[in-house]
């Protein structure tokens, strides 16, 4: 195989593992994990919750790990760690102990994944082929089907605890390939012509894409912890819910690739733009209509963008606040998702319920998209603008 390809396959792995499994692996396992030990929605927001704390923390940590072996070794423990606290979480019945995991397993993700992706990137940007970056992040919807169709066929004969198992053995299984592939690489240079038409991003105003990058991760992250357990919840549709979660992956798999080719024929701000319209009929969708086509559209358009979203804003802020841009934008998505379902659990088990929650995460989405209008609004016109 191709040196450039073993690099992509070995960070495509990694973000299956990491964050398809190791991060996301709580939404389909929830609603089983309430049947088995009978906690409530807002108990179940705190787990997804602590996850997220953990990834905010991590983010932050391991923006100041040096290059070369600290971040190598930084990459593989995150890989080892995130699988270990996969496998835990099927061992224990204790909430304190779930939280703990979770947290960890939150760090865990944070800093494999920003270990491979930097390395990846960095090694891409040496022979000029940044764009292939994409097909890295296609991991996540991999890793989010894989344990979603794992689920399906396997709850049957496992309960909840014996699921976590399966799904840490799952991601244990790929782990020697990321640890061979994934390292700083000197790659062939590339020998096809960049296509001309391709619009390099410009950066917007920073405060008001904060505001709106920090409202995507309050707005997503309900959608993407609660979404299994809402279309469980419906009557007519309990054997839907793990095929949503699935569709959510599948539809994940592709996002980057199309959105970057999208935003480079008509520019990153209007691609961005576009993405935010689209997950925001996503996520009101199972709140406007009980139907399974609704529940199958929805999983389409979230997983279509909810990935692809953090690949268009990252170059339109990174170098914002002398080049702090990528870790500030970063921390508040983390702040957000954290809230966000910490927030719509307490909510949904006291007077509320899941639709007013998905009304809700959709609105904080439409204030996210207004201040990326107001910074589109705000930057200075210029012929390349993108």
């Amino acid at each position: 195989m191709h040196p450039t390809n073993r690099l992509l396959l070995g960070g495509f792995l990694t973000l299956a593992i990491v964050m398809g499994v190791g991060r996301f692996y709580y939404t389909p396992l929830l609603p089983l994990m309430q049947r088995d030990y009978g906690f409530g929605v807002d108990v179940a927001g705190l787990i997804a919750a602590a996850n997220f704390a953990g990834y905010l923390a991590g983010s932050i940590l391991a923006s100041f790990v040096p290059r070369g072996a600290p971040r190598l070794a930084a990459f593989r423990i995150g890989v080892i760690a995130s699988i270990l606290t996969t496998l835990a979480m099927g061992l224990t019945d204790q909430l304190g102990v779930w939280l703990a995991l979770r947290t960890i397993s939150g760090l865990a993700s944070a800093f494999a994944m920003i270990s491979a992706a930097g390395m990846v990137a960095e090694s891409l940007a040496r022979v000029g082929s940044e764009a292939r970056l994409g097909w890295v992040f296609g991991g996540v919807g991999i890793g989010i089907a894989a344990s979603g169709l794992l689920v399906l066929f396997a709850a049957p004969v496992l309960d909840s605890a014996g699921l976590w198992i399966a799904g840490g053995l799952l991601a244990a299984l790929f782990a020697p390939i990321v640890f061979i592939e994934v390292r700083d690489r000197t790659l062939p240079a590339r020998t096809d012509t960049p296509d001309p038409r391709r619009r390099v991003p410009r950066p917007l105003p920073f405060w008001p894409l904060l505001i709106n990058y920090s409202c995507e991760g309050l707005g997503y992250s309900v959608f993407a912890t609660f979404i299994v357990a809402i279309v469980k919840s419906r009557p007519g549709l309990e054997a839907m819910g793990d095929w949503v979660w699935t569709i959510v992956g599948l539809a994940g798999l592709p996002s980057c690739l199309i959105w970057s080719r999208i935003a480079e024929r008509i520019g990153f701000s209007a691609a961005l733009a576009a993405a935010y319209a689209a997950q925001i009929v996503g996520v009101l969708l199972p709140a406007i209509s009980g139907s399974g086509t609704a529940a199958l559209v929805a999983a389409v358009l979230f997983g279509g963008t909810f990935m692809a979203i953090t690949v268009l804003t990252m170059p339109l802020g990174r170098h914002g606040l002398g080049g702090r841009g990528f870790a500030i934008l970063t921390a508040g998505f983390g702040l957000g998702q954290m809230l966000g379902p910490l927030a719509a659990g307490f909510l949904v088990a006291g007077e509320a319920d899941y639709n007013t929650a998905l009304i809700g995460s959709a609105a904080v989405l439409a204030l996210g998209l207004s201040a990326l209008l107001v910074a589109i609004r705000l930057r200075p016109e210029t012929p390349a603008a993108a």
